[in-house]
């Protein structure tokens, strides 16, 4: 036979025992002791700031404490259902999509998950399902969350502040509720609550002050005990009696604790799955949300998917092509500029029965090359060059052409003063040095056609040196040289942006904490995001190879290398990936990602040889630019496209490898966060 002694006996699905937690200096849980038994409703009771949060989150096992021990009577978290304090919705969901997400995470059937939602609806007087989360209002965004925490039937169910915003009449209509839990079901629920006369209906209350519980029993026994007519101004008499000793632990009880202490087991880390775990239903279910979130955020596809096209664009279009309409001053005494166009080469120049005029020969073939504009007087040369858009003022003297002739036929007595004077501005170094090569092809192309007029070779002008072309015989303009790295900086920096921004939100928002609540794994978010970056990635690859080689036609050589150009790219996106996971992991606010990971891209872009060769650089810094993912993959991905290295190249290989070994490395650090620093991806 049970004696009575054992019919009498407290089952306690929760046990905290002499628990301790600080942050800082500041002790949020000072020693504190609360046993909730099985079956019943217990109301934690306490002022903003007290650590009631805290305590909820120790006993879920998110939170480790610095001491003590907590016992919660469950198998898995699929026993548990937690509301926290934040709403912890996705906006771009609707109600129907966020309730079935997390019912497919908790692994119900497809017909229980229906049956569920039309359940939650009427108990908890839900508005149109198909309503987005973002167009809710504060108290039916509760009621969702709420919804989500009832959802799969938990044996232990941990709310914090349900029924804050909601009205009167909606939050009795959920007491009720979860009275008809506690007695059909023997549901055990724990209820923060700033409503304290709502907690007359918990079978038991605690006060929490200053870390500890400083009453704890019947509402109905405080009330008695303190001589008071309601639950309210019971807690304010034991606020006032306790207002001196911060530290004092609950007396109530006592004896219950006693037995407890000597059978409390700290099992509550066993809920949380190890982070490494993966289902592959889950990581379905979490790609799935992932992606439905996706398409309804525009920003975010004008970012994948237009912005690459914007940028590859720009890149063949603003970068390295011909500088034009450039403007040139010049003042011309030999002849007016009108006469020019009258002036054709007649017969040999040492002639002299030929009034050939050289000034015009020069302006006419810079006529193709620059704006010019005549100007009557050299004596203002020098404002015409401050005060407007002339790059240079060229003076061509008196008898120009005659001293011209005499450079060729009568060295000796050239006039040094008949020279055409050139004034030049070099506050852009790219006009300048652009204005020195087009004035020496025009020299070089006058004299030709002087010696050619005259029957003499026009080769004597030249140097004896004869270039040939070995590799890059296409190459027209700097943008050739530069494409791939351009290409790879995008295939690096979108990925980045695209881990960064969804695993950074969805910490901010509180949406990885609460999945993780419903079973998921850090590492199932990780390879869920993984998937979905492939995708995008094909996609971000497609997009500015297909503009930069077909519809502008920039040079590349096809070999079999550019299958190593391929793995190049999806290696460094996998990089760019990585790098976003472990930024948003690590980083404590949304502006200290982005700075992180625009400060490194942008590091990278002036480093990696777009902007200017590395070799020009001082060698420590060359020693920093070889290191960077953008410049080992486009530097070989230039030599590919441009100089036709194929797949066995040593220098191809090498460069495979060196981004494999980034890609573990990166990884490795994944996992490690993963692994040991659970409470990274928890909005603190």
């Amino acid at each position: 036979m049970i004696s009575e002694e054992e019919n009498n006996i407290v089952h306690y699905d929760v046990k905290v025992i002499n628990a301790y937690k600080s942050y800082g200096v500041n002790k949020i849980i000072n020693g504190l002791n609360m046993n909730v038994a099985s079956g019943s409703i217990y109301g934690l009771l306490g002022p903003s700031g007290c650590g009631k949060s805290t305590l909820l989150q120790c006993i879920l096992g998110s939170i480790a404490l610095d001491s003590g021990s907590i016992n919660l009577k469950v198998q898995s978290l699929s026993d548990v259902g937690y509301m926290p304090q934040d709403l912890c919705l996705d906006g771009k969901l609707n109600i129907k999509e966020t309730l079935a997400y997390y019912g497919a995470l908790h692994k119900m059937s497809e017909k229980n998950i229906v049956t569920r939602i039309k359940e939650l609806k009427n108990i908890l007087s839900l508005p149109d399902l198909d309503t987005y989360i973002e167009n809710l209002s504060g108290g039916q965004s509760r009621r969702v969350s709420l919804g989500i925490t009832l959802f799969h039937d938990p044996e232990v169910v941990i709310l914090d502040e349900p029924t804050v915003g909601l009205d009167s009449l909606l939050r009795e209509q959920i007491w009720v509720e979860f009275r008809k839990m506690v007695e059909q079901h023997k549901t055990t629920i724990i209820i923060t609550t700033h409503y304290i006369e709502e907690a007359n209906q918990a079978n038991c209350v605690g006060l929490m002050r200053n870390g500890v519980l400083v009453e704890e029993g019947l509402p109905r026994d405080i009330i008695a005990n303190n001589h008071s007519n309601s639950l309210e101004s019971a807690f304010l008499k034991i606020c006032y009696k306790r207002q001196e000793d911060n530290l004092i632990h609950n007396e109530h009880c006592v004896q219950n604790r006693e037995v407890i202490t000597t059978e409390a087991k700290h099992n509550n880390n066993k809920l949380m799955k190890s982070s490494t775990n993966m289902d592959l239903d889950r990581i379905k279910v979490l790609i799935k949300k992932n992606v439905r979130t996706m398409f309804r955020d525009y920003a975010f596809l004008f970012t994948m998917l237009i912005l690459p096209i914007i940028q590859t664009f720009a890149i063949c279009n603003a970068i390295g092509t011909n500088i034009n309409d450039l403007a040139i001053a010049f003042q011309n005494d030999e002849i007016d500029f009108s006469d020019c166009r009258r002036n054709n080469i007649d017969g040999c120049v040492f002639n002299n029965k030929n009034n050939q005029t050289i000034s015009c020969d020069i302006l006419n073939h810079l006529a193709s090359l620059y704006t010019l504009n005549d100007m009557k007087d050299r004596n203002i040369d020098e404002l015409i060059l401050k005060k407007s858009n002339n790059i240079a003022f060229i003076h061509f003297p008196k008898n120009y052409s005659i001293q011209f002739f005499k450079f060729f036929d009568d060295h000796e007595n050239y006039n040094i003063e008949s020279q055409v004077s050139v004034n030049l501005t070099k506050y852009n170094s790219l006009y300048t040095n652009r204005l020195l090569i087009d004035l020496t092809n025009t020299m070089n192309h006058v004299a030709e056609n002087i010696l050619n007029s005259c029957s003499k070779n026009p080769r004597a002008l030249s140097i004896p040196v004869k270039l040939t072309v070995v590799s890059g015989v296409d190459v027209k303009s700097y943008t050739d040289c530069i494409i791939s790295i351009f290409i790879v900086m995008g295939t690096f920096y979108f990925p980045c942006i695209f881990s960064l921004t969804i695993t950074l939100t969805d910490k901010m928002e509180g949406i990885i904490s609460r999945s993780m609540f419903s079973g998921v794994t850090i590492a199932e978010v990780v390879m869920s995001l993984f998937c979905i970056m492939n995708v995008l990635l094909i996609l971000q690859m497609a997009i500015p190879l297909f503009m930069a080689y077909v519809l502008y036609g920039r040079p590349i050589i096809i070999t079999n290398g550019l299958v190593a150009y391929t793995v190049l790219m999806i290696l460094v996106g996998w990089t760019g990936f990585f790098f976003g996971i472990i930024s948003a992991c690590i980083s404590s606010s949304t502006l200290a990602a982005i700075y992180a990971v625009n400060g490194f891209n942008f590091c990278q872009a002036i480093l990696a040889g777009a902007a200017w060769p590395v070799e020009g650089q001082f060698p420590l810094l060359q020693f920093v630019s070889e290191l960077c993912p953008i410049r080992i993959a486009g530097n070989i991905m230039n030599n590919i496209s441009l100089r036709g290295w194929t797949w066995e190249h040593p220098m191809v290989v090498a460069s495979i490898l060196k981004m494999l070994i980034y890609n573990v490395m990166l990884s490795l650090i994944v996992f490690i966060l993963v692994k040991f620093k659970k409470d990274a991806w928890i909005k603190k």
